[in-house]
């Protein structure tokens, strides 16, 4: 059983908790060592997804914008900071990427919604991360119909005109897009106030013990960080 099964296994306000204590642990880390340290833990927890094009997708998008950050930060500052603010970055998307991968749009939700979040501000949340693979696929769909069409659209300064091609169609789709999710929602009856939860969940036993695990080891380390140094 893969990473992605065994933490599906989990409540999804568990598997929210575990994303959040991670995030936390990379911003009280204090120094490059630690950083390090959690870097080459989230890496093996990536080495452990199933799903390899989705790893392969989250290091195509993480890598170019912390290769930017590590060059900003090498040419303003001195190595030891910009290793420092690279790996950092480099461990908070992989590690927001990685818990939003396990938990998907369909589990963020049942968490919020469990937690008391206004269902309104749940909707807008969850509805936003399932249009990112669409949105996607709409923008490959316009590059390859004009690219067809003689329009070179290449990331090159002088192509910067050329992007009005890509652009105008992405905003009349995406019009589009919202008409039909308007009329749909109409269609399922969003404004009623009886409305009840697609998927049922409550802790188990082995909730309460990741989350008294997870605290504990964030509690201890949160101690270690701020005292060591």
């Amino acid at each position: 059983m893969g990473f992605k099964n065994v933490v599906k296994t989990l409540d999804p306000r568990t598997i929210l908790v575990l994303g959040l204590l991670g995030l936390s642990a990379v911003f009280c880390a204090r120094s490059v060592e630690t950083l390090v340290v959690e870097a080459v833990v989230v890496s093996v927890l990536l080495f452990f997804l199933e799903d390899r094009e989705s790893v392969r997708e989250m290091l195509r998008l993480t890598c170019p914008m912390v290769g930017v950050v590590a060059l900003i930060s090498l040419l303003s500052f001195d190595a030891a900071a910009a290793m420092y603010q690279t790996v950092r970055l480099f461990n908070l998307l992989v590690v927001s990427g990685l818990f939003f991968h396990v938990l998907g749009p369909d589990g963020l939700e049942t968490a919020l919604r469990k937690l008391n979040v206004p269902y309104s501000l749940v909707f807008l949340l969850t509805t936003s991360f399932r249009y990112v693979p669409l949105m996607k696929g709409k923008i490959r769909h316009i590059m390859d119909a004009q690219i067809s069409r003689g329009i070179d659209l290449r990331p090159r300064l002088k192509n910067a005109p050329h992007f009005i091609a890509l652009l105008m169609p992405l905003l009349i789709q995406s019009l589009i897009l919202s008409d039909e999710l308007a009329m749909a929602m109409m269609s399922r009856g969003y404004g009623s106030r009886q409305r009840t939860m697609r998927t049922c969940c409550r802790f188990m036993l082995r909730d309460y013990g990741v989350m008294a695990v997870s605290l504990t080891g964030f509690a201890v380390f949160f101690w270690w960080e701020r005292t060591r140094l």
